[in-house]
């Protein structure tokens, strides 16, 4: 259900105070409350805690299965044989929870909880993953939560919350036409560091911000983790998630004129450079996917980039479509198409080798490039590869040249 958010209050307030089980004074920001939410999702990589929990409890039931999913999002292609055990046990498990479940193949727990409108302005959302941030795309208070909290919430109907405070992050100037969100939040994180935003709930203002895309306002929201923060709204073109302006909400101006596309450099995302000064670096494997871009937007600029020419031999370019959804979509208009013909690979939808549950595996020494959302050591399952990080635009030229591309490459 959406709720009409009003201008003057920060918005994670609004949609907490919204969402009280009971009155408790003001909500404000220190203030522990107890909330009651919209939507609860569990992804499968945590399903078995979450089973193993409501053993230890003598637990069996959720608070309301129409508003309880399991995805199944992080093994879809398994090939570890212990792995596919977990995920049968998480299967019987939800059946046996009488819960909503997408099954693998479906998509990413937060692109599908878009599409399904489980984030809607002014919904309160748990999510068992620390992206569930990317809700505040859509104007919804999206939380990643541990097994734990969880479970309780799944039980219960409740959870409780420290309030956040609020940072207005207002966004000036105008990046280079090849630069994309994620290019923002990355320098900014190398710039900044995430001590000005942990815990916060962080509000992106300016006119940059307000005319983003869907996707790449969904890609943005979807990084805000990396930043510290508790959560993040983004604006939308028409003004209908309107950020708050009151009194005592700390204010912070990034200027983005002339910013140019970046890279993460192996083993942290704040680890991040202009693009020349990686131009260069050997890159034999690229993936494209993760929930931070594997949209219908991503897709199409990458076959874009492709369309006519060959995947570099020796490199490997990987496409894995943020929902099934996408997936057709991206068939229809053609891209699927152009990316085959390129050499590149389309997987099915899911999260993809992003976490290396599943592969491909990046082999030992093998530099990969990937427009996931994370690159710490061992993060696509193996410590010995080297991750780097950059837009989908980058990873098709990276594809293309079996290098990283300087500015002056990019079309």
């Amino acid at each position: 259900m959406k709720r009409r958010l009003k201008s003057g209050t920060p918005l994670a307030e609004q949609i907490i105070a919204d969402h009280r089980d009971h009155e408790d004074g003001p909500v404000e920001p220190g203030r522990i409350v107890t909330a009651t939410p919209d939507r609860i999702y569990v992804q499968d990589g945590n399903a078995p805690t979450v089973a193993r929990l409501y053993e230890q409890y003598g637990f069996s039931t959720v608070f309301d299965p129409e508003r309880v999913s399991f995805v199944f999002d992080h093994s879809v292609l398994v090939a570890n044989v212990d792995m596919a055990d977990r995920m049968k046990d998480a299967d019987a498990f939800a059946a046996r929870l009488g819960v909503d479940v997408r099954a693998r193949g479906q998509g990413i727990s937060h692109v599908i909880a878009a599409e399904a409108e489980w984030f809607t302005p002014g919904a309160l959302v748990l999510g068992s993953d620390s992206h569930t941030c990317v809700g505040g795309a859509f104007g919804a208070l999206g939380l990643g939560m541990g097994a734990s909290d969880i479970v309780a919430a799944m039980v219960t109907g409740t959870t409780w919350l420290r309030v956040p405070e609020t940072v207005e992050l207002r966004i000036t100037g105008t990046p280079t036409r090849a630069a994309r969100s994620r290019d923002v939040l990355l320098t900014l994180l190398r710039e900044r560091g995430q001590e000005p935003f942990l815990y916060r709930s962080v509000e992106f203002t300016g006119a940059w911000a307000r005319d983003l895309s869907s996707d790449a306002s969904a890609g943005l929201a979807s990084l805000g983790v990396e930043l510290g923060a508790k959560c993040v709204f983004v604006p939308d073109a028409e003004g209908t998630i309107p950020t708050g302006t009151a009194q005592g909400v700390s204010r912070i101006e990034f200027d983005i004129s002339g910013l140019q596309p970046t890279v993460a450099l192996p083993h942290l995302p704040g680890n991040t450079v202009p693009l020349d000064e990686a131009a260069g670096t050997p890159i034999s494997y690229v993936f494209l996917g993760s929930c931070t871009n594997s949209r219908l937007e991503d897709i199409a600029e990458a076959a874009a980039v492709v369309r006519g020419h060959r995947v570099r031999q020796g490199t490997q370019f990987v496409v894995t479509p943020g929902s099934n959804d996408i997936y057709r979509a991206a068939m229809r208009a053609g891209h699927i198409d152009t990316l085959l013909e390129a050499g590149a690979v389309v997987t099915p939808a899911g999260c993809g080798a992003c976490v290396g549950t599943q592969g491909p595996l990046p082999a030992r020494g093998e530099n990969v490039l990937s427009t996931m959302n994370r690159n710490f050591r061992g993060r696509m399952g193996n410590p010995e590869a080297n991750i780097y990080l950059s837009s989908p635009l980058v990873a098709a030229v990276t594809a293309l040249c079996g290098a990283v591309p300087g500015v002056e490459d990019l079309p």
